[in-house]
């Protein structure tokens, strides 16, 4: 279980060897959705989608808002190639 002193224990470790921790089957979830992405202007007129061009890490779930409104939300999906026939089954029982 993961506890107050575990997790102290573990902030303590990495900045005495300021080791990075191993991401190693940690599925990141993370949320871009609040920030202003839209409001950004290039002179090239509103942009019609934000986000990374890259997903920042193989296993991550990203939550960005959709247009100027932001009523709604994009979802960016990593997953490691062993795990989407799985997923796509999940889907498909939706």
């Amino acid at each position: 279980m993961v506890t107050d002193d575990y997790m102290r224990s573990a902030v303590d470790y990495f900045e005495a060897t300021r080791a990075r921790p191993s991401l190693a089957s940690t599925l990141l979830i993370t949320t871009w959705s609040r920030l202003e992405f839209h409001g950004a202007d290039f002179g090239w007129g509103e942009p019609v989608m934000s986000g990374p061009v890259t997903l920042p890490e193989k296993e991550v779930i990203l939550f960005l808002a959709h247009g100027k409104e932001r009523k709604s939300i994009n979802v960016l999906l990593g997953l490691p190639a062993t795990a989407m026939d799985a997923f796509q089954e999940l889907v498909n029982e939706i």
